[in-house]
């Protein structure tokens, strides 16, 4: 969940620090931070 208590949506961007990490968005499929188009973005 992100700092203010929301699930993270795939396509959302994501920090540095969460990249290689996966957590669930609100429907409890697994998305990963990693780089899509030169950014970090959440995606499945």
């Amino acid at each position: 969940m992100s700092p203010t208590g929301h699930y993270y949506r795939a396509g959302e961007f994501c920090p540095d620090a969460d990249v290689g990490r996966s957590t669930v968005d609100d429907h409890g499929t697994t998305i990963r931070c990693g780089p899509v188009s030169g950014r970090n973005h959440w995606h499945y």
